[in-house]
């Protein structure tokens, strides 16, 4: 709280630090965020819950920095969790010592303290005791049913005031945005309730007495429960509405299956590294995988002992109360080692939509945390029993109680060193600005029109590399004593170092450039997103939560990047070659065959070279076995020389290629040079080394593929002189014309068939559904090429629209100017001189409006994820403008 540093591991870095900036961003300009133009290629922003926009103490924060407002909200949090822990056992009974002990045990537990990382689940955790307080009163037959429902005089201010305050805490619950943190809560207190009024029947016989008595001693209880849902539904309908339209059209549209729903369930042979403090010892990392936070809820040595204390000891409704929530949370937490669980899943409403069976362990949290109040009150019963005089008595509490404390603070800070926000690291890992980025913010774009308007960006890499001043920081942070950081935020620091560079998952929303690509995993991506990626990655190896970073194997068809207005494409250089002092781009490559024979490769900067070298090698199925075949013709351009030709041959030592087999006893009888080695794909390329008469400057070298048996693969080039030892790599590409813009840790390559962001089309193909508009872009070439679009339903446009039919009439003076564009709204001046379809390359989603000179038009879903409208001839101005119907509605209500 009172230092720079910052935590940057996992979900903080990269997905709440960027939208609680975005928020708090909007909120500053006094603008609800509605919509978020970063990633995904857009999508609703307030109506994802976990953005928490309408959170109202979220708002006080707004003016903090970003890793402030996260730690700030965390503090505030915890003391709401331990202030609410300490009234719900006053309220039961309990006295103040006991209370204290269940307020330090709940906001220092290790369940509580792993959630730092995930601030909406601890801000909507918080709220758990607040609605036990608010019902404790009226959970059973305080009063019968009559009388508490319909007093005589008129309603009951009690009830009315259990009422609100439980509606009120279920409404924070709820607008804290976690979906299932709130489902939790609630389910837990009203099985409470249920169990409570089940406790006090004098008999489980399944008679009419017993069933009317049940029905009185749940009445108070459930009906304060249920009004108050229904009272926080309508408080929070603002949330919700918009919620539910986005869940309707996102992720979870459909329910989740078994398997999912049960990821991350508690081991039962894991459990002691579950409720037992390691210290910091032991790193739960390789025992619990990724995530190992869901799985600690520790309550420290000292908090244990006092719950064992007051379970075996201890008596009343706070131990019952106590003993009900641990076993339930442990019941539950268990998920598929559970086969109760299955049966909840197909059975009981919303078990069907979330996953991590393991966060039902804040209940049991919970109820450690009560047994501990009851432990900590039958020790101090034991004292008063042996002490007669009430000032010795008084002094014996307090210095009991004070030393419990003492020791339970200390157990739990000493606890809390296995957990991430123990380790916080530099500044620089979530403020830094690494190359790559800087190089995005300064496109032109940003600064003539908005930052939202420039050309999109898509990654593809893992984060397996080294930075290249990784030394440097290792000088600075480790090499001093002591040093500035412990090995945990150092290597902490490298990995948020790495996914800056890379910009990935969601870190295009807190550096405000737009992106493909996202991660979520709640109620985004839509599913229109989900149903256009299996043009990037097969549909069966789709992670449907975003990250495409990591499963674009290789780099797509510009053509394909281009409909998604990706200008930019961000690579590491993992799949590069250094060899023998000389650095090849392997990252694209082309493959000459009959569908592609020849490829042209642009030199980007003039370049004085004695050799072209070639690394690559020849399909392995059409090897001539013979030898002595030429494989390729080369061209060389050069603006003051006449143009060289030269040959790839199969034969020539130092200058051929052979099969990719490993060891291949081709290559070693041809002298083939074997350049890069991949022994996960048994696989290997060579080098060949073309000289050049004299030295020449190429412009453009065009590779042809000749009729021989063999088909090359071209995998990079590069032109090197042998007089300096300098070189420059090039870039073949099967896929379409790419630049190399910028070289660093990482590569960043401009997409040169890029389509603008919009633009018109004179021909339409019709798709019932998403699968028909998906066929229809894998078939027809002008849709790529930006010449033509699919629509779906084509049944709602025009008869002059649906006649559109021919790409070839885009006149050069029809043209589309982005006038504005800000997040809810973009303007277009079109100009058309025949009846046409604006493609506007943003994603579809209910809500968004087009005015065509002020007069309302429909929005058609375009080549499955973009929206599209008709234009007629002329020149008009044309406004995009989101104004969602939920929105407005639940503000109503």
């Amino acid at each position: 709280l009172f230092t720079n540093r910052v935590l940057a591991s996992g979900d903080i870095l990269l997905y709440f630090y960027p939208y609680r900036d975005y928020a708090a961003a909007a909120l500053r300009a006094g603008q609800i965020p509605l919509w978020n133009p970063y990633i995904f290629t857009g999508a609703p922003f307030l109506a994802n819950p976990q953005a928490a926009v309408l959170y109202p103490l979220h708002w006080p924060l707004s003016w903090l920095p970003v890793t402030k407002q996260i730690y700030w909200s965390a503090a505030l949090h915890s003391w709401i969790l331990g202030y609410g822990g300490y009234l719900l056992v006053r309220r039961s009974g309990g006295g103040q010592w006991p209370g204290l002990v269940t307020a330090l045990i709940l906001a220092g537990s290790g369940f509580y303290g792993g959630l730092i990382g995930h601030i909406n689940q601890m801000n909507g955790a918080a709220w758990l005791p607040w609605a036990l307080w608010a019902v404790a009163d009226h959970q059973t037959g305080g009063a019968t049913a009559r009388n508490m429902l319909l007093p005589r005089g008129g309603p009951s201010p009690r009830w009315a005031r259990a009422i609100a305050l439980f509606a009120l805490f279920v409404t924070l619950m709820v607008l804290a945005g976690h979906t299932q943190t709130a489902y939790i809560n609630l389910f837990g207190v009203g099985l409470w309730l249920a169990w409570s009024a089940l406790a006090q029947l004098p008999s489980y016989r399944m008679t009419v007495a017993n069933g009317r008595r049940l029905l009185a001693l749940l009445l108070p209880g459930l009906a304060i429960y249920g009004a108050g849902v229904a009272l926080a539904m309508l408080l929070s309908a603002a949330q919700l509405l918009p919620t539910l339209e986005l869940s309707s059209l996102g992720l979870r549209s459909g329910g989740l299956t078994y398997n999912e729903v049960s990821s991350f369930s508690l081991r039962p042979l894991r459990l002691p590294w579950t409720v037992l403090p390691t210290y910091g010892l032991l790193d739960l990392g390789p025992i619990f995988g990724v995530g190992y936070t869901e799985f600690v809820a520790y309550v420290g040595i000292v908090g244990l002992l006092l719950a064992l204390w007051g379970a075996w000891r201890g008596r009343g409704p706070l131990r019952t109360m106590g003993l009900f929530f641990v076993a339930t949370g442990l019941f539950l937490a268990l998920g598929r080692w559970n086969p109760v669980y299955y049966l909840l899943y197909k059975v009981v409403p919303g078990f069907d939509l979330f996953r991590v069976p393991a966060r039902w362990l804040m209940l049991y949290t919970l109820g450690m945390a009560l047994l501990a109040a009851v432990g900590t009150a039958r020790l101090m019963a034991t004292l008063k029993a042996q002490t007669s005089s009430h000032r010795r008595q008084l002094a014996k509490n307090i210095l009991l109680g004070g030393l419990l404390c003492l020791l339970l603070v200390a157990d739990l800070m000493l606890a809390a060193q296995s957990l991430p926000h123990t380790h916080p690291t530099a500044p620089q890992a979530v403020y830094g600005v690494r190359t790559a980025p800087a190089h995005l913010l300064t496109d032109p774009v940003r600064s003539s029109l908005a930052p939202a308007a420039m050309g999109r960006f898509l990654g593809m890499s893992t984060i397996t590399y080294d930075p290249g001043d990784m030394g440097d920081w290792r000088k600075v942070l480790l090499a001093q004593e002591p040093p500035q950081l412990d090995r945990s935020a150092f290597d902490q620091l490298i990995i948020a170092l790495k996914i800056q560079e890379l910009l990935v998952p969601n870190l295009p929303l807190f550096w405000r450039i737009p992106a493909v690509d996202g991660f979520d995993g709640g109620v985004l991506p839509l599913q229109r997103y989900n149903q256009f990626m299996p043009l990037f990655v097969p549909r069966d190896e789709l992670v449907p939560d975003g990250r495409l970073r990591e499963q674009i194997r290789e780099v797509p068809p510009a053509q394909l990047l281009g409909l998604l207005n990706v200008q930019y494409l961000i690579t590491d250089k993992v799949r590069d070659l250094w060899f023998e002092g000389v650095y090849y781009d392997r990252q694209i490559g082309a493959r000459l065959d009959a569908t592609q024979p020849v490829v042209t490769i642009d030199v980007p900067t003039p370049f004085a070279a004695t050799h072209l070298d070639l690394i690559g090698y020849l399909d392995g199925e059409s090897v001539s076995p013979d030898g002595n075949d030429t494989v390729a013709t080369i061209t060389v351009q050069s603006a003051a020389a006449p143009p060289l030709h030269l040959t790839l041959t199969d034969d020539k030592a130092g200058a051929n290629f052979a099969d990719p087999q490993l060891d291949s006893a081709l290559a070693q009888q041809r002298g083939a040079v074997a350049a890069f080695r991949d022994v996960e794909q048994g696989q290997q390329e060579y080098r060949a080394r073309l000289p050049f008469p004299q030295p020449v400057t190429p412009t453009t070298i065009t590779i042809a593929q000749t009729n021989s048996a063999g088909l090359p693969v071209i995998q990079a080039a590069t032109l090197y002189d042998e007089r300096t030892g300098m070189f420059i790599p090039l870039l073949p590409s099967d896929r379409g014309r790419f630049r190399l813009v910028h070289s660093g840790d990482v590569k960043i390559y401009e997409n040169l068939d890029l389509r603008p962001r919009a633009y018109l089309v004179h021909k339409l193909f019709a798709a019932a559904d998403t699968d028909g508009a998906l066929t229809q872009i894998r078939v027809e070439a002008a849709i790529r090429q930006g010449k033509a679009a699919v629509v779906e339903p084509l049944l709602g446009t025009t008869k002059r629209i649906a006649q559109l039919d021919q790409e070839s009439r885009v006149a050069p003076s029809d043209q589309v100017r982005l006038l504005d564009y800000s997040a809810e709204a973009v303007t277009l001046m079109v100009s058309t001189t025949e009846d046409a379809f604006l493609v506007l390359s943003d994603a579809y989603f209910p809500g968004w409006r087009a005015l065509v000179d002020g007069v309302e038009t429909p929005i058609y879903p375009t080549n499955v994820l973009f929206r599209g409208i008709e234009v007629p001839a002329g020149e008009h101005q044309v406004i995009f403008r989101y104004q969602p119907q939920s929105w407005r509605s639940g503000l109503w209500l």
